[in-house]
């Protein structure tokens, strides 16, 4: 509104309301602008760090290697020209993988001695089982290749004089399996693979032989075999009748001294068990698996320490079947079966008890895929695929089916006592089954699930509304397991 008259020196001018006066613009904290600054620096550091190590990584081991031969002392190895490069080779990979993490690090700024010492050993221990690694794939190839050629030269032997060997055979009907074994052998019409496997029950026969109590009962488990459609595996013959050990759940009558004259003819290591309840399992991961001697790098002297399983490394504890660490480091056991390699994950911070629960379970499972049953045993899950995986444990549903198993199979309170299967019994499981299935001995291996069920429908095991019948089932393999496992009477060709 206006002010007053014209006599007013303010007239004309109105009132309005003054306006506010301008914020002045809001100064970033300190703290925010200190912390832009140090992570620009550091992200240049890191820029520059990585610029030097890609530039100069000659130098960087040049300064490695100094430094090995004089402050760093050998690093706890014995002094020379050989250790000091292998020392600096595996301290700049330590270097380099720190890198990639962690850009600004430098090898030895924040490491004593000691423990710049025991990386190295460390990376001479992987590198020594590296090694050990690589030289037995290269003897397991070489040995495959081997193996192959010869397969290649029986197979081609064997369809060539085939007919001629039935007639061998059938000329000999009525005789004792003893008695043909040795007509056999001389006779020019039995192609070289058989007539191997022929040799090798002629050495078995000699041997049982020198020991009366042993000598009929091996000759009378010899002649109880099928030879009508060929000479049987004679090792798979030894390990399912022959042999056992203390801790056999089915012991197998022959003496202890003819067990290791026959195993020594067959060529046959017989590994001694190691590991067998689940305590035992659990030290295998917490005591190592055996020990190495390593110089100190204070003192120098020798001192012993153990080694422990580094991830992806198995210890074998039976034939084809180990205990370690997965490649993502989980504790596992792991079998090596003909149809594919299985592996179990064992529980972390098990009680020994839940450990051989795994295992036993892991045991039967692995077995009797090996048979084309494990799908029937352990319904309820995909187990169709071969060539291997992991096998899907669930408790306490398939350690009681384990349970049941091992007393249809072994008698008794078999798989309660919380131990590993022995060996030996492991032996027994696939060479008892063969005498359910119409093709004998050729089911181990065969990947034909189809054709068990077939059986065991024939046999009654398996019912018309498919239901499977556990009490025939123990009555059929404990005629096997007690008529010494090898009747012709309990093949399922006359069963049926």
């Amino acid at each position: 509104m206006p002010l007053g008259g014209a006599d007013n020196p303010f007239g004309g001018l109105e009132l309005r309301a003054q306006s506010a006066p301008r914020a002045a613009e809001a100064t970033p904290p300190l703290e925010s602008v200190v912390a832009a600054a140090d992570a620009s620096r550091t992200a240049r550091q890191q820029a520059e760090a990585a610029h030097v190590a890609a530039e100069e990584p000659e130098k960087t081991r040049a300064d490695i290697l100094l430094a090995v031969q004089t402050d760093w002392n050998y690093c706890g190895l014995e002094p020379c020209d050989e250790n000091a490069e292998l020392a600096t080779d595996i301290l700049a990979e330590h270097q380099t993988r720190i890198q990639t993490v962690e850009p600004n690090y430098v090898l030895g700024e924040s490491e004593t001695q000691s423990e710049l010492a025991e990386i190295v050993v460390r990376g001479v221990q992987r590198r020594e089982r590296r090694a050990q690694r690589q030289a037995e794939e290269t003897q397991t190839e070489a040995s495959q290749a081997r193996l192959e050629q010869a397969e290649a030269a029986e197979t081609a032997a064997v369809k060539a004089t085939e007919v001629s060997y039935q007639e061998a055979v059938n000329e000999l009907t009525g005789l004792p399996n003893t008695e043909k074994i040795q007509r056999l052998i001389a006779d020019e019409r039995v192609p070289a693979s058989e007539k191997a496997r022929l040799q090798s029950f002629s050495q078995i026969i000699a041997i049982a032989d020198q020991v009366p109590q042993d000598a009929p009962l091996v000759r009378q488990r010899i002649n109880q075999l099928d030879m009508s459609q060929g000479v049987p595996d004679p090792v798979r013959f030894a390990r399912a009748f022959i042999f056992d050990s203390p801790n056999s759940q089915l012991p197998s009558g022959v003496t202890q001294a003819t067990q290791e004259a026959i195993a020594a003819s067959l060529g046959i290591e017989r590994r001694p068990l190691e590991v067998t309840t689940g305590s035992e399992m659990t030290e295998v991961f917490e005591q190592g698996v055996g020990t190495r001697m390593v110089r100190d790098p204070e003192t120098g002297e020798l001192r012993e320490e153990p080694i422990f399983l580094q991830p992806g490394e198995f210890e074998e504890i039976r034939a084809g079947q180990a205990i370690g660490l997965t490649d993502q480091g989980d504790r596992a056991m792991r079998f090596d079966e003909e149809v594919g390699s299985f592996t179990v994950i064992l529980p972390d911070n098990a009680t020994a008890e839940d450990m051989a629960m795994y295992g036993l379970a892991g045991q039967m499972m692995s077995q009797l895929h090996d048979v084309n049953m494990a799908e029937m045993m352990y319904p309820g899950r995909n187990m169709l695929e071969r060539g291997g995986g992991v096998l899907d444990v669930r408790m306490p549903d398939d350690f009681n089916r384990t349970q049941r198993l091992c007393q249809i199979f072994f008698g008794g309170l078999a798989g309660h006592d919380g131990e590993l299967l022995d060996q030996s019994d492991l032996d027994r499981i696939p060479y008892l089954m063969q005498f359910q299935n119409s093709k004998g001995d050729a089911v181990i291996g065969d990947v034909n699930p189809d054709q068990m069920r077939a059986d065991y429908r024939r046999q009654g095991i398996i019912d018309d509304s498919g239901d499977f019948n556990w009490d025939v089932f123990a009555t059929m393999v404990e005629a096997n397991r007690l008529g010494l496992w090898t009747g012709e009477e309990n093949f399922s060709r006359s069963a049926a």
